[in-house]
């Protein structure tokens, strides 16, 4: 060895940590062997070399120098061209792989996030829709209620002035004559009196409510208001001709609402809410937040019923009171079964419709009450979704008082 190579005199460069390195490092590549390049085939400095350069393994002394050069005097160029190709193609699909991966990170945590914000929208689009739901809601019960207050007062102070013209008359009546009286009989008898009573009793009913005129007027879909106290249940009821499905999703104003509206079915007459034989049926969404029909399952429980037996169903030409009679479990029937679609039952005018209509709602029943189910009555029909089977209904059906 050269003089120049030697290292026992600690010359300038020489670092022993860097000489052991390298030791270790041609100890472990040689499995052990002495350091004797000559004893290395060429096919095992091949996998070295390759091994080296996999690794990218550094050498840091000039001992790790001279073993470089000891193997690619084994070597041919070719076969140490090859092999450095063969390693920059592996490092190559590596770093590849690497970048994927990488990219793959990226997409998932920019899916996660989407995922994540668009949740978050439909948590609180939902909300929205629910807060604008309520807040119209409100706001229509108010103008309603506005304009029924202004209305009781007048009709009070109608009242009041009757009050006094019927005592100013009767003051004045004491001291009439027997003459006077048989005029009055008379007028009786020739059906005078009888005619103004039957205008009073028989009044046809295509005179709007006034608390309902304004909103009929914005809107000709508009056919009433329901209200069940001990419920959210407070909005209008809406009708278009021929279709029970257009309110399924828009509510009063015709905007898109996922709540949609409370529909009464277009088969039922508000013009003839004093006939036998005429079901009014409202349909409804059953809400998890409680709008709409989403409070109307409350009366699942019997002892709720008995405290709030009461509906209020105000049509755009009466007011009505309903009380509830039953609730029951049902569900949409398929076209070829032999079943009773409490759905269908608009019109149970007939005997036979009736009894059928009264027997299928005492045998579907969860309960009934002491209120009677009889031929003469007006019957309103509340529905909405219920899970407990597919297409199930839960009903509740009352009767006008």
């Amino acid at each position: 060895m050269e003089k120049g190579r030697e290292y026992t005199n600690y010359s300038i460069g020489y670092d022993p940590d860097a000489v052991e390195h390298d030791l270790q490092i041609i100890s472990q590549l040689t499995h052990g062997m002495a350091y004797d390049i000559k004893r290395i085939t060429m096919h095992q400095a091949q996998e070295i070399y390759y091994r080296i350069k996999n690794e990218n393994i550094q050498f840091r002394s000039e001992n790790g120098e001279d073993f470089m050069l000891s193997l690619y005097e084994k070597m041919t160029d070719a076969q140490i061209q090859e092999i450095n190709r063969v390693v920059r193609r592996k490092k190559q699909r590596k770093q590849s792989r690497r970048q994927l991966a990488k990219i793959n990170r990226r997409i998932a945590c920019i899916v996660t996030a989407v995922v994540l914000v668009s949740s978050l929208l439909c948590i609180n689009w939902s909300i929205l829709m629910d807060f604008r739901t309520t807040y119209q809601t409100k706001k229509l019960q108010k103008r309603v209620t506005d304009i029924d207050a202004v209305e009781s007062v007048i009709i009070s102070d109608e009242e009041t002035a009757l009050s006094l013209n019927e005592t100013a008359s009767t003051d004045g009546m004491i001291k009439t004559t027997d003459q006077t009286n048989n005029k009055s009989e008379n007028e009786i008898k020739n059906g005078g009196i009888v005619e103004i009573r039957n205008e009073v009793d028989i009044q046809p009913k295509d005179k709007i409510l006034t608390k309902f005129e304004q909103l009929y007027s914005e809107n000709p879909d508009f056919s009433g208001w329901l209200k069940i106290p001990g419920t959210k249940i407070d909005y209008p009821i809406m009708s278009r001709e021929g279709d029970n499905n257009y309110y399924l999703d828009k509510n009063f104003a015709q905007q898109y609402d996922k709540n949609g509206s409370l529909i009464l079915d277009y088969r039922s007459d508000i013009r003839n809410t004093a006939a036998s034989g005429q079901n009014f049926i409202i349909y409804g969404h059953n809400m998890k937040t409680g709008v709409m029909f989403g409070t109307l399952k409350n009366y699942k429980d019997k002892s709720f019923c008995d405290e709030h037996m009461t509906i209020q169903l105000d049509t755009l030409y009466e007011e009505g009171e309903y009380k509830v009679v039953a609730a029951m479990l049902s569900g949409v029937a398929y076209e070829d079964e032999e079943v009773f679609r409490y759905y269908d039952a608009v019109d149970i005018s007939s005997e036979e419709d009736f009894n059928e209509f009264r027997e299928n709602i005492i045998s579907n029943a969860i309960y009934t009450t002491d209120v009677s189910i009889d031929y003469e009555g007006t019957y309103l029909i509340l529905s909405t979704c219920d899970n407990y089977i597919e297409d199930g209904r839960f009903v509740v059906i009352a009767k006008k008082m």
